[in-house]
């Protein structure tokens, strides 16, 4: 973690420092990622959906001008992260709750549906969503008058902060007793019932709370963007995800943090070097590393050291 945060320091390259910066966000949206599925045994294909609405939210209140908006950032940034918390706690109790709870491949199925519906309500939004031109954004992070950290070095420090924040505070609750009840439902949901436990309060709160965490992370990365578009909603982004926290390994909270910024850091050098070969380059990193790591890089020294 201090490697991935300090490396704009040491080579004191201010676009480096910008493009960590928004590197770093996806490390936080991986991390949600990894709570569910990589703990909580929830496999998602709408984990975008959560990032992409919030920076939808932030745009329309910040950019529409009906009625009282529109607002300042700073009121709607926690007001788009509540939405999507609001969204994911419905879905919870959709498919959680009674006999007929889903899990499984048909939890999969339902949040890819999800994220399919999400995309095509983006594009037929008209002027409220921007339809496929998404929304421009005015706001910029910083306080008015004051200062901005949307850039450069500001943008990578406010983003370097909240990323270990983030993981300091999933760390501990993996590790709490609260914890310990949602990693038995990712091995054995069953049991965990057995035992007494709500299986289904515990999977709903924790649908919430990675959907509050994707919901952060999209909306600053959104913003600082200045655009939102119906990709950021749909399956494209929901699959990529899943990949960096597969490369990285699940379950392991730092390895999907270094999947996310290191394929991403990956990606954005190889696209400047092999402009029409970058994709098949990447491509074949990625099989030989699956190839090698099947539980994924930080997965891998996991099972070793348990091994040991």
């Amino acid at each position: 973690m201090a490697v991935i945060v300090g490396l704009p320091l040491v080579s004191e390259d201010a676009f480096l420092a910008d493009q960590l910066g928004k590197f770093f966000l996806y490390g936080i949206f991986a991390l949600s990622v990894d709570l569910v599925w990589g703990y909580g045994g929830m496999f998602t294909f709408g984990q975008a959906t959560f990032f992409g609405w919030a920076g939808y939210v932030v745009g329309m209140l910040t950019v529409r001008e009906v009625g009282f908006l529109p607002l300042p950032f700073w009121v709607a940034l926690p007001t788009a992260v509540a939405a999507v918390a609001l969204l994911a706690l419905g879905l919870g109790y959709f498919v959680f709750s009674g006999r007929l709870a889903l899990r499984g491949v048909y939890f999969a199925v339902v949040t890819l549906a999800m994220a399919v519906l999400s995309e095509r309500l983006a594009n037929a939004g008209g002027d409220i969503t921007g339809g496929q031109n998404g929304i421009l954004f005015g706001a910029r992070l910083g306080l008015p008058g004051l200062f901005y950290f949307d850039r450069d070095y500001g943008f990578y420090g406010l983003t370097a902060t909240l990323l270990v924040i983030v993981y300091l505070l999933l760390r501990r609750y993996i590790l709490s007793p609260t914890g310990l009840v949602l990693r038995g439902i990712g091995q054995n949901e069953d049991r965990v019932a057995l035992l007494g436990y709500d299986v289904a309060a515990v999977k709903r709160r924790v649908l919430v709370m990675s959907s509050a965490i994707a919901g952060l992370a999209g909306a600053l990365f959104h913003v600082h963007d200045g655009i939102v578009s119906p990709g950021a909603v749909g399956v494209e982004l929901s699959t990529l995800v899943l990949l960096w926290v597969a490369l990285g390994g699940r379950g392991t909270l730092i390895g999907p943090v270094v999947g996310a910024v290191g394929l991403s850091l990956l990606n954005a050098r190889l696209s400047g070097t092999f402009l029409d070969t970058w994709l098949l380059v990447v491509g074949v990193v990625l099989v030989a590393v699956i190839v090698a790591f099947p539980a994924g890089l930080f997965g891998f020294l996991h099972q070793s050291r348990s091994r040991v």
